[in-house]
């Protein structure tokens, strides 16, 4: 989609302002997601709310993710990815409100609803809007502010949700949405849309605003290979059964939702949702760290470690870092198990070590944070011709969010029947199981134009596919 040549400063300064100011739209699902760990036990002390409700509670979430990537796939093919996002930032907006206003289970579930919404428009969405607006030098790099945003917002509630009253978080999440809107709105519309459309001269008004600095011909060229690549790949018809048409299309397919999977079968969702209520206080050095102090740390560490991602995807390549992602998330995850396994289910007195669980939580999170957690928006944005982008990002959305709801719905019920050990087992299998499929199926996109990619899926040959 892309040229393969160099941009100016310039330029890709302006790339990282408008991936950037989208990707503020998941700093607002990052609140969402952080928000169940600091709140918790006020809605114990202030509701009569049960274990069953505080697990719908956070898991209805993942319903309107469900619900909401199919519709969104369809209107940001017509709408535009800009317009639609900021027309629907309302989403967001009405769910915080709620909270505001209202500590009842039912209203609760509404408002995680609206924000569950909001979050698979936000996941179908943007990592489109980011490979269409990037060159292939920084696209890798950009694409790693999805997460970086998310971690942001969830550590924005880490931070916040112990030291201020349920409603004073609530207004300071809702002021999230309203300052995406402000600042999103300026920003140009993919060209890739603007081309789809056949709106050359606004294409060429927004790829020119992009690509600042660089010289006339050179943004010339990148239009008219914009224009081949997407007349070339909207012959086809744009249904569903496209997603399994091609070779390229099913191996496609097939590499990003096993990627969405193992992503949230990892852990992620229930660690950033139960950690305050997962980790026990203990003190090391002298030092007594409660829960909510930990779940801050947890929170710092992600997002540092993310910034690592940016600085080596681009320069490393995409399945290196997934493969060490994986490992060192199923090793740290295994740690965690045993502690638990032997905490909880034996005589053996680990008292001494109650710091484990909570520095295993933090290999956890910087390993995730290089790989498994970026890296699998990224090739989601660069896998898909135009003519199935859309409706691939909506099955990738729905994918997020069926997967996260199974693993926040059973967690406390694990820990009550089973014992806690048992989750951190199913979050390691997952991160195992991730390495061998990176090894075997992922291909590398490192460096490469969307066009190459696409040629590159539809070369390879595999018994699978």
């Amino acid at each position: 989609m892309a040229s393969k040549g160099g941009g100016g400063g310039s330029a890709v300064l302006r790339q990282y302002i408008a991936v950037g100011t989208a990707s503020l739209s998941f700093f607002i699902q990052g609140t969402s997601l952080g928000w169940p760990s600091p709140t918790i036990e006020k809605l114990k002390t202030s509701t009569p709310i049960t274990d069953s409700q505080i697990s719908w509670m956070v898991s209805v979430l993942y319903f309107g993710n469900f619900l909401s990537p199919i519709p969104a796939g369809y209107l940001m093919d017509r709408m535009g990815r800009k317009r639609m996002l900021v027309a629907l930032s309302i989403l967001p907006i009405l769910s915080w409100v709620l909270v505001i206003f209202s500590t009842d289970p039912i209203i609760l579930y509404v408002s995680r609803f609206l924000g569950g919404l909001w979050a698979g428009i936000s996941a179908t969405v943007i990592p489109m809007y980011q490979a269409e607006v990037s060159q292939p030098q920084v696209r890798g790099a950009l694409s790693t502010f999805i997460q970086i945003m998310t971690y942001i917002g969830v550590c924005y509630e880490y931070i916040l949700g112990p030291f201020v009253s349920y409603t004073t978080l609530g207004l300071l999440n809702v002021a999230i949405p309203v300052m995406f809107v402000s600042a999103f709105m300026w920003m140009p519309e993919s060209p890739y849309w603007y081309t789809i459309k056949n709106r050359k001269d606004e294409a060429r008004e927004a790829l020119t605003w992009l690509r600042n600095g660089l010289p006339r011909a050179t943004i010339e060229d990148e239009l008219e290979l914009i224009e081949h690549s997407v007349k070339e790949e909207m012959k086809n018809k744009k249904t569903f059964a496209d997603l399994i048409a091609t070779q390229g299309n099913r191996r496609g397919l097939l590499i990003v939702e096993m990627l969405a999977i193992f992503q949230r079968m990892s852990g992620i969702s229930g660690v950033m949702a139960f950690t305050s209520i997962t980790i026990k206080q203990f003190t090391i050095f002298g030092i007594l760290l409660s829960p909510d102090i930990c779940v801050i740390i947890m929170g710092v560490v992600w997002i540092i470690s993310t910034f690592i991602s940016t600085a080596l995807v681009d320069k490393s390549g995409r399945r290196p870092l997934l493969m060490t992602s994986s490992l060192g998330s199923g090793i740290a995850m295994t740690l965690i198990a045993i502690w638990f396994f032997l905490d909880r289910q034996t005589s053996l007195d680990v008292s001494h070590t109650q710091w484990l669980p909570f520095f295993g939580l933090l290999i956890y999170g910087l390993f995730f944070s290089i790989g498994m957690g970026p890296i699998a928006s990224t090739i989601q944005g660069e896998t898909f011709p135009a003519n199935t982008k859309a409706k691939a990002s909506a099955i990738t959305s729905i994918s997020l969010a069926v997967t996260s709801f199974i693993m926040n719905k059973i967690y406390l019920d694990v820990e009550n029947t089973i014992g806690m050990y048992f989750n951190f087992i199913l979050f390691a299998s997952a991160c195992y199981m991730c390495l061998a499929f990176v090894v075997l199926f992922v291909i590398e996109t490192k460096g490469k134009t969307l066009h190459d990619i696409q040629e590159e899926l539809n070369s390879r040959k595999s018994d699978f596919v």
